[in-house]
């Protein structure tokens, strides 16, 4: 159900991610420029879509926490991402299709990041849509 929940998470970040590379490249901007201010703007969306809504993370004891994490990783992510973008284009000329070539092969990466290191569980508190019937949490007993 966690999977579930990031690709849905995952794909309206996406859409903005997307969406927005489109707009930025049609009024003349950069392909890496527009790459990193659509992914500012993603990031943000997914901190707390996948904080509320895919992990079911209701304490605002750890937000801090978390935030520096998850903000950590997308400093991680998005300059690899560029890189990525800047070397497929040295092959593929339509940014928009390097763009999607390159967040499909750090898509897989990045859930296993976020999952194991973001939002990791250690003392939050879960609500019952992020645990299974018997109370255990769905990424495992803490």
């Amino acid at each position: 159900m966690v999977l579930m929940r990031y690709i849905l998470v995952a794909g309206l970040a996406y859409a903005i991610d997307l969406g927005g590379f489109m707009l930025l490249i049609s009024i003349h901007y950069s392909p890496l420029v527009a790459n990193v201010l659509v992914k500012i703007v993603a990031a943000v969306f997914g901190f707390y879509a996948h904080r509320y809504f895919t992990y079911s993370i209701v304490d605002k004891e750890e937000i801090g926490k978390h935030a520096i994490r998850y903000f950590g990783l997308a400093l991680f992510y998005t300059p690899v991402s560029s890189l990525v973008l800047y070397l497929i284009m040295l092959v593929c000329s339509n940014p928009v299709y390097a763009k999607i070539i390159t967040d499909i092969s750090l898509f897989v990466l990045m859930f296993w990041i976020t999952s194991k290191f973001a939002f990791a569980r250690g003392d939050s508190k879960t609500t019952p849509a992020a645990q299974d019937l018997h109370g255990v949490p769905l990424n495992g007993p803490e």
